[in-house]
């Protein structure tokens, strides 16, 4: 509903505010070189990034090697990328003149199970500009909104083996993976899980590669070998066959001259023939026809058996490059076998690390719990023996409190002694001890 609002308004949906953002992501996608394109002299190429419904406008010109990206694309969408030849020169101007070279239609959703909704340097055929619109548009549907995803894999695979047809090398992947915002280019010096998350479509592009490598290596020894390519018998076949053309013709002028002397005899010329046991050479037209057309038929028995032969020629050929291209893949198998396995010892090893520092830890954490309950039945125990001294505080400090009150009762008592003596008129004699007693103090 929100597509067909849009398309009532003429806006696209990268200016739209009520996208909501469900689903949508932005696209960036890089043409690094276009090859086996028809140019003009003086025109550069240059590409438009949209989707196929028209819902985001396309028509920004980048020149290669710069990022494009695609606003808000849904996940089962399409992606058109179209190469132009322009005589402008960047910046290109929207309205600059351009003739449509080619489009390839990537279905998102497809890539996106395939390789992670990433592309690097990856080699797609180019079709020809607005086919898929103009048979949509004559009634009979979108043969590539059918089978988007096997005609989009069929390309990549082979793409490599069709040297001759127009192609272009892009890189595509999400607008937010992209580490710098002018290039899209990964290092060995990327984190791990970078690495994990790029190994299939770097993977893919390094095979794609190889195939190319082998498919022009091949081309390159034909072109040396010019004819040499083909066997010593097919060669021997074709100069029996055109030995045996010769001899046809030879045969034929001596038919038609031999015909020509025959056709009108006079009857002196005929009775000597007649005479003479002539007859032998009336009878010698059907032998020259049988001859002609046994020569015919073993002429095209030699033609057939040449084309047997260049027909079994093609099939090596095509069973040699099949084998090479097996070799070169079980080369890569092996190769990915041997890395999967350095991956896997590293893997255990870090494994076993882990464990260890796990079984440390867990070592360092019951000690610590160990000494934690130590600690805390320490602080317990210190906690009962604050306790119980102060309780015995408080009972010295009550006993010291009783023998001081008892103090003053005994000085009070002592000077009411010493009172009644000096009023009796008794001897001081004894003062020095009664002096001695009241001077005394207890230890404060």
């Amino acid at each position: 509903m929100v597509d067909a609002l849009l398309r009532s308004l003429s806006v696209g949906r990268a200016c739209a505010i009520f996208d909501g953002g469900l689903g949508k992501f932005d696209i960036a996608a890089i043409c690094h070189e276009v090859r086996c394109v028809n140019a003009q002299v003086g025109e550069t190429f240059c590409i438009t990034l949209s989707d196929a419904e028209q819902r985001v406008a396309g028509d920004e010109l980048h020149s290669l090697g710069t990022v494009a990206i695609a606003k808000s694309q849904a996940e089962d969408g399409i992606l058109v990328l179209k190469v132009w030849a322009t005589r402008d020169t960047p910046p290109f101007s929207k309205h600059a003149e351009k003739r449509p070279v080619g489009e390839v239609r990537i279905p998102l959703r497809h890539l996106s199970d395939l390789c992670n909704c990433m592309l690097y340097f990856t080699w797609v055929n180019l079709e020809s500009a607005g086919l898929n619109d103009s048979v949509a548009h004559l009634g009979y549907g979108n043969p590539f909104a059918a089978n988007s995803s096997e005609s989009f894999l069929q390309g990549i695979m082979s793409n490599p083996r069709q040297l001759m047809h127009p192609k272009a090398c892009i890189s595509l992947c999400r607008a937010d993976q992209l580490a710098e915002t002018d290039r899209l280019l990964w290092t060995k010096d990327l984190p791990r899980q970078d690495r994990v998350k790029r190994w299939g479509p770097l993977l893919r592009s390094q095979q794609q590669h190889a195939v190319m490598c082998t498919a022009q290596n091949l081309e390159a020894a034909q072109q040396q070998n010019g004819s040499g390519f083909l066997p010593q018998r097919l060669m021997h076949l074709r100069a029996q066959a055109d030995e045996q053309a010769q001899e046809i013709e030879l045969l034929q002028e001596q038919l038609q001259s031999a015909s020509r002397s025959t056709t009108a005899p006079t009857s002196a010329e005929a009775l000597d023939v007649l005479l003479n046991g002539g007859g032998d050479q009336w009878r010698q037209k059907p032998s020259m026809t049988l001859l002609e057309e046994r020569t015919s038929r073993q002429l095209e028995e030699a033609r057939g058996l040449a084309m047997q032969t260049e027909a079994a020629l093609a099939r090596r050929g095509r069973e040699a490059e099949a084998h090479k291209e097996l070799e070169l893949q079980q080369s890569l198998s092996a190769q990915l076998r041997g890395e999967l396995q350095s991956y896997e010892v590293e893997l255990s090893k870090l494994g076993e690390e882990a464990n260890n520092k796990i079984e440390a830890a867990n070592i360092r954490i019951r000690a610590l719990r160990r000494e934690r309950d130590e600690a805390s039945r320490a602080l317990a125990d210190r906690k009962e023996g604050n306790q119980k001294l102060q309780v015995l505080l408080q009972e010295l400090e009550d006993e010291k409190s009783q023998l001081a009150q008892q103090k003053e009762t005994l000085m009070r008592m002592v000077e009411d002694l010493h009172t009644c003596c000096n009023e009796a008129g008794l001897p001081a004699a004894d003062r020095a001890s009664i002096d001695s007693i009241s001077g005394f103090k207890l230890p404060g």
